[in-house]
């Protein structure tokens, strides 16, 4: 019977505990019923081969009791391509808890991303519970145009990265229509990704700066600006030695494969 009494007040003590963590927390328990207005998603990716493009952004709330607009400021370094057409409202009908804005992105150029970034403004931060809403109250528009890519024959693709140079043969090359923009399409296979290249007239190539594709963990990586001495191209007609860095995490390993061109 001690023990039990004992147990008893020990309960009694941790009720009190619990009751008064509740009081001193009230602000934060009754802060969900507040709008907690926030982007659906960080970032809202679109590829398109047109000029001009429509981009719609989803914002969310909690609950969906009468009207609510709320204000937010977009911005970007890529100037003359966007315009914000919700002109920096987004409107949640009453009965709604979402609303969409529309971002227009215009004067698109094949083969160039760009970026359109949105932000809510100090009121609408202010409504949102950090702790249980952990609001999206800055996001990103990203638009990629892309080529219009037409077939440009194939290669033989040998690779001295992973294997012990093993050829695989007929795989795809792509032009991207009226550029001087080519592509090996997903040249290790099990959709690792493209390598991109430019020709010049006179048969020469060159990798694209920037990552390419990635296979078992480690990533097809060419800089010239930093790492010329690593990466460069040899050819001889239609073979092409291309000199290229592995990128794995932060570290970098020295990479090569081959390709015969047949067009």
């Amino acid at each position: 019977m001690k023990m039990n009494k004992i147990l008893m007040g020990l309960a009694i003590i941790a009720g009190g505990l619990l009751t008064s963590c509740d009081t001193d927390n009230e602000a934060t328990v009754y802060n969900v019923y507040t709008p907690n207005v926030s982007f659906a998603d960080a970032t809202t990716n679109l590829v398109t081969a047109e000029s001009s493009v429509e981009v719609k952004v989803t914002l969310t709330r909690f609950g969906n009791s009468g009207a609510l607009t709320v204000h937010y400021t977009g911005s970007s370094e890529d100037e003359g391509v966007f315009t914000d057409l919700s002109n920096g409202e987004a409107i949640f009908a009453d009965g709604s808890s979402t609303a969409t804005v529309t971002i227009k992105a215009e004067n698109l150029e094949k083969g160039q991303e760009y970026a359109y970034t949105l932000k809510l403004d100090e009121e609408s931060v202010a409504t949102a519970d950090t702790i249980i809403g952990n609001p999206i109250t800055v996001a990103e528009v990203v638009v990629m145009c892309d080529y219009n890519w037409v077939a440009a024959g194939t290669c033989s693709f040998v690779d001295y990265n992973f294997s012990d140079g093993e050829v695989i043969e007929g795989v795809k090359i792509e032009n991207g229509e009226g550029s001087n923009v080519y592509r090996i399409v997903d040249a290790y296979g099990k959709g690792t990704g493209n390598i991109t290249f430019t020709q010049n007239l006179d048969g020469t190539i060159q990798l694209q700066n920037g990552k390419h594709c990635t296979y078992s963990g480690y990533t097809v990586y060419y800089d010239t600006v930093n790492y010329g001495g690593y990466c460069y191209v040899e050819n001889e007609a239609n073979t092409y030695v291309v000199n290229h860095l592995l990128l794995n995490g932060s570290s970098l390993y020295l990479g090569n494969f081959v390709f015969v061109w047949n067009k």
